[in-house]
């Protein structure tokens, strides 16, 4: 009796583990073909006819947020980030394997191509995204800390967080 019980309560965990993930998103990978039609909406999110998903760890500037760089210009960092993002991924497949998701419902997770291993992080190192969280634990801070030392991408002058920039500029129907 004692086994049976036993064998019960794991097939009873099995089955709610499955279903937390199911609930989640988290049963499966989430793969974008050579031909699906990937979008990069802005400089961390990618989207097809079958997912939306948000890069993780990583912020890039808003498509209108501008940079200005040493010279006191402004340059367009948030369209120059989607611009790479487009880049990174065009005419490639992508695997993104997925963390959570977010306050939108958006897939948040790592993703990848044949030719770059991890798409967050290089964004990061080319200083078109930052580090999302100021934890040391955070995936990119060395990656980060190496744009910012070779004065790459938004490091290159100066700009708001993207954080920032969107609390200052809050969406219309937000």
């Amino acid at each position: 009796m004692q086994q049976l019980a036993r064998a019960l309560g794991v097939i009873i965990a099995i089955l709610i583990v499955a279903a937390i993930a199911h609930y989640c998103g988290f049963e499966n990978d989430v793969h974008f073909k050579i031909n699906d039609r990937v979008a990069a909406i802005d400089g961390d999110t990618l989207k097809s006819t079958d997912a939306e998903v948000r890069i993780y760890g990583i912020d890039a500037p808003e498509l209108d947020q501008t940079c200005t760089d040493s010279d006191g210009k402004d340059w367009p960092c948030g369209r120059t980030a989607q611009a790479r993002l487009k880049a990174l991924v065009a005419r490639r497949a992508a695997d993104c394997t997925p963390h959570s998701r977010d306050q939108f419902n958006r897939i948040v997770a790592t993703c990848r191509t044949s030719a770059v291993p991890d798409l967050g992080e290089a964004l990061v190192r080319e200083g078109l995204a930052v580090n999302f969280g100021r934890d040391p634990q955070t995936p990119y801070a060395a990656a980060e800390a190496e744009a910012q030392a070779a004065k790459r991408g938004v490091w290159r002058g100066t700009f708001q967080q993207p954080s920032e920039w969107r609390q200052a500029h809050p969406r219309a129907g937000n």
